[in-house]
């Protein structure tokens, strides 16, 4: 692949990279919900950490190195959902308006069911 091409598509990916990290830190200052921020924040690991340490690859001049970033998207891919699922289930455990809400619904559901 020729230089110019390789630096296009690396500007191309860094850009869409650092726009949707752009996009979630925003949902995460605007959303009131712990929950819907949490998701924001995950879209900075999967959309964002994938397309720019894509474009870190693409752009780096030995193969040991793109190595290293992909390797490090792995690790960024395995740990977040771990570690957000983690939260979650602090989340909804401690917050009892949280749970109150979860109870509601399901008891909603209940009574739409019964005939």
């Amino acid at each position: 692949m020729s230089d110019g091409i390789r630096f296009v598509l690396s500007a191309v990916l860094m850009v869409l990279g650092l726009g949707s990290i752009a996009l979630s830190i925003l949902g995460v200052f605007k959303f009131r919900f712990v929950l819907n921020r949490m998701h924001c924040a995950a879209i900075i690991d999967t959309m964002g950490a994938l397309c720019v340490l894509l474009s870190l690859t693409l752009a780096a001049r030995t193969v040991s190195d793109g190595v290293k970033l992909l390797l490090t998207l792995v690790l960024l891919w395995i740990g977040s959902p771990i570690s957000s699922h983690l939260v979650g289930r602090m989340e909804v455990s401690t917050d009892s308006h949280l749970i109150d809400h979860v109870k509601l619904k399901k008891f909603r559901k209940k009574e739409e069911k019964t005939p």
